[in-house]
């Protein structure tokens, strides 16, 4: 496969991310999902000198960001998600499900491609799971509470 394709594809990923993020910022934990006929995106990132993580759909709500705007960047996210996981399957890869990708604004970047099919745990319950294990994010939630107990039951 093409490392300088791939690295195009991240760099786009992350400056899109970059441009949605109407503040100051530290680190970015980066959730994207393809399977055939569906995808999804979403981000936390830490707003500088806090570690409270501030999620990448409440912008519009916590900041002057249009509605529009937001979406359009998503969109644009949510297009190179696709294509990165076009470029493996194109280049006879395993198709990865989803991946985490976490950067810096110094330029760290790792990236966790997960196989795993998932058609059996529902979005709210891989999400759940997913901001315990990368933000250590506690659910409030009844149900989400029940997913990560479920989830951390079977890791016992």
């Amino acid at each position: 496969m093409n490392e300088e394709q791939l690295d195009r594809l991240y760099q786009q990923i992350a400056e899109v991310v970059v441009e949605t993020i109407p503040e100051e910022w530290s680190k970015v934990y980066l959730y994207g999902e393809v399977v055939e006929g569906s995808q999804t995106a979403y981000f936390y990132y830490y707003p500088e000198g806090s570690d409270k993580p501030i999620y990448s759909h409440d912008i519009t709500e916590l900041f002057t960001v249009s509605e529009l705007e937001y979406t359009e960047k998503w969109h644009r996210l949510v297009d190179f998600i696709q294509d990165l996981w076009r470029t493996f399957k194109d280049n006879s890869q395993e198709s990865w499900i989803n991946f985490t990708m976490v950067f810096d604004k110094i330029g760290k970047f790792h990236i966790d491609f997960n196989y795993d099919d998932l058609s059996k745990i529902d979005s709210h319950e891989r999400k759940t799971i997913w901001k315990y294990e990368h933000l250590g994010i506690i659910p409030k939630s009844n149900s989400g509470k029940k997913h990560l107990e479920k989830y951390l039951s079977r890791l016992e």
